[in-house]
């Protein structure tokens, strides 16, 4: 039975779910009919565009860009904040209404998910009839429109999402894909990146379809082995799950940006000992360990730079992650200073426990153990901040920011 799968991608969903949000508080302005962002907070270095809407793009507004530059673009631009708690609330709903249309549904991000739709037809009809029975149920009952991408695998169903939005449903078949696909530009294909995108047009490959056709081996030879995955995405093969790199049970992680640039990596150790204190607290929340710990920075230039490192043992421990994060994070400091900072722990699963050798402490690791579980029974019981480290404790370490930052993002559990 030849397989089929949807893409259900929420159309601009930040700003649509704030939209939804200011109609149920008694709005009468609808912020997707007008010019409207959602942004982060100036005064604490997140003024940038997170989403927009269509009325603003118009404009030339992107996401990523400076509030101020938007507001040049659009001087009667209308700016609210973001809710992350709603966000996921409509999230979650989201993903209720798709669970009854099959049972493998594939959450990819908060606000798009695949389904394995092969075999349903008897139930729902076909593929178009029961995208399009979703599609409408889910501005009905939630408020908020969706695009459904429909293809014989993620990829290609991925893409067809992305077509002309909002509130449509696109089929991007095999036999489609050089009619659909091939003319677009190949900044639009999964996995390639502005700097990819630059670096394929510099070898006079600009739309897809000429990816496509260039020699797999002169693919390979330009690009390595990506150039040999790109170069099947190009032709419609989903050469590695596309969901592979992005299962979201399988990773905790936490960033923040600074007040103020950073110019020494010890300038961060607070702010790093209050992520992996919430990643460590989420892990061990869902009894979870992890085997990898990712740093990420980014400099003032916005350069992005990132670690990693693999354990060799799982861990959960608020100590041992910190440890490992500050050693990665010195290991990598940028030249120019720092804006931001996360970690992340991934490759996780349930094996609680740590094989030890000759040289392991096991009475420092069992007593880390018992602190890390009695702290978060205290904030468990009488809240986060019952319990605070020390360390947090000194003005010089910015322990607010440091702290709120990282219990922002504890909503990525729950």
């Amino acid at each position: 039975m030849p397989k089929i799968y949807f893409h259900v991608d929420v159309n601009s969903a930040f700003l649509s779910w704030s939209a939804l949000k200011a109609l149920q508080g008694g709005s009468t302005v609808d912020l997707r009919t007008i010019p409207a962002v959602v942004g982060g907070d100036e005064a604490k270095r997140h003024g940038v565009v997170l989403a927009k809407s269509t009325p603003a793009k118009k404009f030339g507004i992107q996401t990523g860009e400076s509030l101020f530059a938007a507001r040049v673009k659009c001087p009667g631009l209308t700016v609210v904040p973001p809710d992350f708690d709603f966000y996921v609330k409509n999230s979650k709903a989201l993903i209720q209404i798709l669970n009854d249309y099959t049972p493998d549904v594939e959450q990819y991000s908060i606000d798009e998910a695949f389904l394995d739709m092969t075999g349903t037809e008897a139930l729902f009809g076909p593929p178009l009839t029961a995208a399009h029975t979703i599609r409408r149920r889910v501005r009905r009952e939630l408020g908020f429109t969706v695009n459904v991408g429909i293809a014989p695998n993620r990829l290609l169903a991925k893409m067809a999402s992305d077509f002309e939005k909002p509130d449509r449903v696109h089929t991007l078949y095999k036999y489609e894909v050089e009619t659909k696909m091939w003319p677009l530009p190949v900044g639009d294909l999964f996995g390639v990146g502005p700097s990819a995108a630059k670096r394929l047009n510099s070898c006079g490959i600009y739309t897809i379809g000429d990816l496509a056709q260039l020699e797999r081996d002169t693919a390979v030879k330009l690009f390595g082995s990506r150039g040999d995955t790109l170069w099947n995405y190009a032709n419609g093969r989903e050469a590695d799950p596309v969901t592979k790199q992005r299962t979201r049970d399988n990773s905790y992680g936490n960033s923040v940006t600074m007040p103020r640039d950073l110019a020494r990596p010890e300038d961060a150790d607070a702010t790093m000992l209050a992520l992996c204190d919430s990643v460590g607290r989420r892990l061990r929340a869902d009894g979870k360990t992890a085997r990898v710990v990712t740093v990420q920075l980014v400099d003032n230039a916005f350069r992005r730079t990132s670690h990693q490192t693999t354990l060799p043992n799982p861990t959960n421990s608020t100590d041992r992650l910190y440890h490992v994060a500050i050693e990665l994070m010195r290991q990598m400091w940028p030249q120019r200073p720092v804006r931001l900072v996360g970690v992340s722990a991934e490759k996780t699963g349930e094996d609680n426990f740590e094989q030890m050798d000759l040289f392991t402490d096991a009475a420092r690791i069992d007593k880390q153990e018992k602190l890390d579980r009695a702290a978060d029974a205290l904030r468990r019981k009488f809240g986060g901040a019952a319990v605070t480290r020390a360390t947090l404790l000194s003005p010089d370490t910015r322990k607010p920011e440091a702290l709120s930052a990282a219990k922002e993002r504890e909503k990525d559990k729950k």
